[in-house]
């Protein structure tokens, strides 16, 4: 059984529940290796203080230009000075340790999506299939570039929710020839399809989300 990539990192700070520690890339790895990839696994001293998989109750991982954060989903705090072992797999067939033969369509699937919170302006990572805009005060300028034959949801998920976050997305529309979506309310969200020119069809607007 192999992974995408493996590193070894020691904490210098303890990482409490919800906390996050940035991590280098595993060797030969980087953010287009790793951009949404799902079934990874990490563990704290060797199992001593746990072992967590890559879903809502372990650990999340955003995949940055230059470094890999993680963030603590597991309810209890790994401690400073713990060596965290963390081993990236496959998508989306739960991972590069469940892989089964056959063609991609007869895999199986993790059963989750594939999700990025953005706290700043930056780049949706390719494969990601739930956008998060989260912050209270400061507008977030996201850019998506769009994969045919998928669904994107963006989400509005700040405190407040009145910065006006904006999604610009290249290499296709989200509906008509609307490239941007404007998101100023807490749970606003934006379900799109898109055919396999990249054309975008809403299916869900959530609010009032303005497209121009």
């Amino acid at each position: 059984m192999s992974s995408l990539g493996y590193t070894v990192h020691t904490l210098a700070t303890a990482v409490a529940d919800d906390g996050t520690v940035a991590i280098a890339y595993p060797t030969g790895a980087t953010q287009a290796s790793l951009a949404g990839s799902a079934g990874g696994d990490l563990t704290v001293n060797d199992g001593a203080f746990g072992s967590y998989e890559q879903d809502g109750s372990g650990f999340s991982a955003s995949f940055g230009a230059s470094n890999i954060t993680i963030t603590n989903l597991s309810g209890v705090t790994w401690p400073a000075g713990a060596v965290i072992n963390v081993s990236f797999g496959d998508t989306p067939r739960l991972g590069s340790y469940n892989l089964t033969i056959g063609g991609d369509a007869g895999q199986a699937s993790e059963g989750k999506l594939i999700s990025q919170e953005l706290t700043a302006s930056g780049a949706v990572n390719p494969g990601t299939q739930l956008v998060e805009l989260n912050h209270a005060s400061t507008i977030i300028e996201a850019t998506y570039t769009v994969i045919p034959n998928t669904t994107l949801i963006i989400k509005d998920t700040s405190a407040t929710g009145t910065a006006a976050h904006k999604i610009t997305v290249s290499g296709g529309t989200l509906n008509g020839s609307a490239t941007v979506a404007t998101f100023n309310l807490r749970d606003e969200m934006l379900v799109v399809a898109f055919d396999s020119a990249g054309r975008g069809q809403v299916i869900a607007n959530v609010g009032s989300v303005v497209l121009s």
